[in-house]
């Protein structure tokens, strides 16, 4: 694939957005309880916003909050919905707290290590305060993605700020998709859901128990079935109709004898042990599947250390469940077969169960080449949501690079693109299914031509997280030539997973993304920037057709005639010329480096809305109109508009040092630009000029 990039893109950084009449930013009490928008810091960096309403490249202000709550306290907006409430008198006057959610690109860095049935619903939560410890509790609530909640219960995790353990965080679920947690210390907090179980006691005397969790289920130990007491836990994982479907389509010779299925029941005991007597056990039939009299096709199928058999026992049903005996607990599942096909139904049970947890899934690239910045996003997600992801990031500004399956050749662990005028030596196949599961990873790596931006953080981690259950996915980085020929290049990104035994899996979800730029779209990241100068003012011309002008002698006046006086004397003249007053000196005042020509040109690139910044620099409604019409008409770009605007204001500032600073860096404040007036006040005060390299840091991930 080859991209051109024949239109020059312009680098952007959008003004936050913040509705102070939104839950998400402050609640309706924060003013009443001493919280407002004049107590919160907004953290500006870098980040490509995928699946929101925002621009193409968008800032993370809306992800990290500062608030100076004050000795009132208050109820304070933290991102994506969730809330923070503080109590009266623990913070001081100058004390703050900060939450930040960690950006798809950066959850690497936070999330912890979890088992394969807890899975990860929310966004991850950092919370830090300049007080430590807490003197009083203070209440968080987090907003969590909607789960199946009838088969699955929810959980919190945190991580204290000066521990390096995860723990379990007591907590109050709340009505809205949110969980409530009281803590007098600070630290990361993540939302979590397993399996429900419910657990029971069995006693040497037996028990008869109906579980709870499902009204068709239910256990009966004989008396002495054990010599001691124990619990017993039963947990059920449903298989969805479209899992069911999945299996059957991409296994349909295992499954081919398959018809329906229920859940996965698990039964759990304490102590795993061999009953003396065997215990009986009761379970549903297959959703719609109703028997009035002995059936032979439909099976109890269990889970044991050589695979899935049948269970070896007389069946007794009802209408709509199925009870045998059993010596031991495993994992149970009911299935109905074709006609005398029960045999065939241990493998396709091994399928179901592989493939329950999977979808069919895709690992794509969004490529963004800019003049000066090329962007490379690299995201997993389900092959039901590809072709409105491609949509929505190509009206952002985004290629989609299809990716290739590719066999590796044995002892090799990376992929070569084939030499030019060359046929490639290794055999691409006809994309088969790439299975995805929440947790899944992957390791890739950019070679050939391109190399990924050394202030990324491609080096500290290289894998690429699929989380199931979060609406986003994805790695984000910026990419740049590996040398300086001014030539059409090619790269490509290599994904290996990792964990995975099923050799089939691992090649269907091992692929290559092969990247090709044209030699003009190099150039012009190579071709040096132009810095027009400032504008001198204009001399006027001398106009040399006076000397050829005839020369016509006019008559002389009359010389009036003066009266003369009588001179003063000298002393008199030093008694009248004579003052008291100090000399008055005036001086040149220089104005200031940030003002200079070439420093408003590399401001004007971060502040593209002029027009709004004309404003907050209180000039004329007529001076800001003509300057509008004058973009309009010219085809100037946003950048150019806020240059011409910053040199008109600039000649219309009497004070060209601390004044006019003082006067830019206040609109800048008003417009939202904390960081970037934080950085012109800066530059200032050490008398340097604003140069690219001194907004590093806005374009720097967040830590």
């Amino acid at each position: 694939m080859r991209f051109q990039a024949k239109a020059k893109g312009v680098f952007v950084i959008p003004t936050p957005k913040f509705d102070l009449e939104s839950d998400s930013t402050v609640s309706e009490s924060a003013s009443e309880s001493g919280g407002s928008m004049k107590n919160k810091e907004i953290s500006n960096s870098c980040s490509v916003a995928i699946g929101t309403n925002k621009d193409f490249m968008d800032d993370d202000a809306h992800l990290k909050v500062t608030y100076s709550p004050g000795k009132k306290g208050g109820n304070f907006g933290l991102p994506n919905g969730g809330k923070l409430i503080l109590p009266e008198g623990l913070f001081g006057k100058k004390d703050t707290i900060t939450c930040q959610v960690a950006s798809p690109s950066q959850r690497w860095k936070y999330y912890p290590t979890l088992p394969s049935y807890e899975h990860i619903t929310s966004e991850i939560y950092t919370l830090q305060s300049t007080m430590h410890p807490l003197k009083k509790s203070v209440i968080i609530q987090i907003p969590y993605y909607q789960i199946e909640t009838e088969h699955n219960e929810i959980n919190v995790k945190g991580k204290w700020s000066d521990e390096n353990e995860w723990v379990d965080v007591g907590f109050l679920k709340k009505e809205d998709c949110s969980v409530e947690l009281e803590v007098d210390r600070l630290g990361i907090f993540i939302v979590t859901f397993t399996p429900k179980k419910e657990i029971f006691d069995v006693t040497p005397q037996g028990c008869l128990y109906n579980a709870h969790i499902s009204r068709y289920i239910s256990v009966r130990f004989p008396k002495k079935a054990h010599d001691k007491p124990f619990q017993c836990a039963i947990q059920i994982n449903p298989i969805p109709s479209d899992k069911l479907q999945l299996a059957k389509e991409l296994s349909p010779g295992e499954t081919a004898d398959l018809i329906l299925a229920t859940e996965f029941i698990d039964l759990i005991p304490s102590t795993p042990c061999v009953f003396k007597r065997a215990v009986s056990v009761k379970l549903p039939l297959p959703t719609g599947v109703e028997v009035e009299e002995e059936n032979d096709d439909i099976a109890v199928l269990q889970k044991t250390e050589n695979g899935w058999e049948l269970v070896d026992s007389k069946y007794k049903f009802t209408r709509t469940t199925v009870t045998f005996d059993t010596k031991s607990l495993t994992k149970f599942c009911v299935m109905q077969s074709k006609p005398d096909r029960k045999k065939r139904l241990p493998p396709a049970a091994q399928v179901l169960e592989n493939r329950n947890n999977r979808e069919k899934g895709e690992i794509v690239a969004f490529l963004n080449l800019q003049e000066k910045l090329w962007f490379l996003v690299l995201e997993c997600m389900p092959q039901s949501k590809l072709e409105s992801r491609v949509k929505e990031m190509s009206e952002k500004g985004f290629k989609h690079v299809v990716k290739e399956i590719v066999k590796k050749d044995e002892g090799t662990n990376f992929f070569r693109r084939p030499q030019k005028f060359q046929q490639p030596t290794r055999q691409l196949q006809v994309p088969p299914t790439c299975e995805i599961n929440d947790g899944m990873k992957w390791e890739f790596s950019v070679v050939d031509d391109i190399k990924v931006n050394s202030e990324s953080n491609y080096m500290e981690n290289r894998e690429l997280h699929y989380f199931r259950y979060l609406p986003e996915s994805y790695r984000q980085f910026v990419i740049e030539p590996k040398t300086n020929e001014e030539r059409a290049i090619s790269g490509a990104i290599n994904l290996d997973p990792l964990g995975i035994e099923d050799k089939n899996l691992k090649e269907n979800c091992t692929c290559s993304i092969h990247i090709e730029i044209d030699e003009e779209t190099v150039k012009a990241y190579f071709k040096p920037e132009f810095v027009p100068e400032e504008p001198e003012p204009k001399k006027e011309k001398v106009n040399f057709d006076i000397l050829n002008t005839p020369v016509f002698k006019e008559d002389k006046p009359e010389v009036p005639v003066i009266q003369k006086f009588k001179p003063l004397p000298p002393t008199v003249m030093e008694r009248l010329m004579r003052t008291n007053r100090k000399p008055i000196i005036t001086r040149v005042e220089r104005e200031s480096k940030v003002l200079s020509g070439k420093s408003l040109r590399n401001l004007s690139k971060l502040v593209p809305e002029g027009l709004t910044l004309a404003v907050h620099l209180n000039l004329p409604d007529s001076t800001i109109t003509g300057l509008g019409f004058d973009a309009i008409s010219n085809g100037l770009s946003m950048a150019d508009v806020t240059y011409k605007i910053l040199l008109y204001w600039k000649r219309m500032c009497k004070d060209k040092k601390d004044g006019a600073v003082n006067s830019l860096t206040n609109a800048l404040r008003d417009m939202g630009r904390e960081e970037i007036a934080n950085i012109v006040f800066e530059r200032h005060r050490d008398n340097k000029e604003l140069s690219p390299d001194a907004f590093t840091p806005l374009f720097t991930p967040y830590q």
